[in-house]
């Protein structure tokens, strides 16, 4: 007899309970996906987790942020941290899902920032889309 949960079908992530899966590709595949296209161009794609979920009640959160804040956590940072191949070549990428959210406010002042101290910064919602950055930056052809 097979095992309980080879028996029943697991719940799909980004799904809720009796809910409808997002249609498109969620952020976690975008992502991955374009850190692999981006190798293949010899550009080092970096996340830095800046996004987390807290365990605990309110106050457990709270002084958990805190601590995090103190670490260096800044909310709306974007999700990759691009090295091209030639020197000083560094760039910033904003992954989102492919259908849906927007940027925060933190992600827009980020964006807006980034852009004001001369640092190229994109947004892409499908793996294909960071080759189309980088080229529009100049990093490849």
């Amino acid at each position: 007899m097979a095992a309980s949960w080879f028996q029943t079908p697991r719940r799909r992530a980004g799904k809720k309970a009796g809910g409808v899966a997002p249609a498109g590709m969620q952020e976690r595949p975008v992502q991955r996906g374009a850190i692999r296209l981006l190798a293949m161009h010899r550009i080092e794609a970096v996340h830095v987790p800046n996004g987390t979920h807290l365990a605990g009640d309110k106050l457990a959160r709270i002084k958990q942020m805190a601590a995090l804040r103190k670490d260096g956590l800044r909310p709306g940072f974007p999700d990759l941290i691009l090295f091209g191949p030639r020197a000083l070549q560094i760039g910033f990428v904003e992954v989102k899902r492919e259908i849906g959210n927007g940027l925060s406010e933190d992600q827009e002042s980020w964006r807006d920032d980034l852009i004001a101290w001369g640092f190229p910064w994109a947004m892409i919602r499908q793996p294909e889309e960071a080759l189309d950055v980088v080229r529009g930056w100049g990093w490849i052809r």
